[in-house]
């Protein structure tokens, strides 16, 4: 139980390290010439919707941005979660 709850946190820090590290890299790289690729990405989602009963007002929206820094260290991510071993 211990040992299954330590992994899943590990992972679930591993990837949200690499979408802050690979976000803050490719807004880093922009303005650099041979760099700039990392800084290539797409946005999705859809934007806000809001539904006014008078009583309430409840407004949904997403978007997500990814660019290639985020994926490329999101894969080293998952590859050192796949070698790193916990000992009881």
């Amino acid at each position: 139980m211990k040992k299954s709850f330590l992994k899943t946190l590990l992972c679930v820090i591993l990837l949200l390290l690499a979408v802050v590290l690979g976000k803050v890299i490719g807004d880093a790289c922009v303005d650099v010439s041979y760099l700039s690729w990392l800084a290539l990405g797409a946005s999705f989602g859809f934007s806000p919707v809001t539904v006014d009963l008078t009583v309430i007002q409840l407004t949904l929206g997403f978007t997500m941005s990814i660019n290639l820094a985020q994926i490329i260290l999101m894969v080293v991510a998952i590859f050192v979660y796949t070698r790193i071993r916990i000992r009881e």
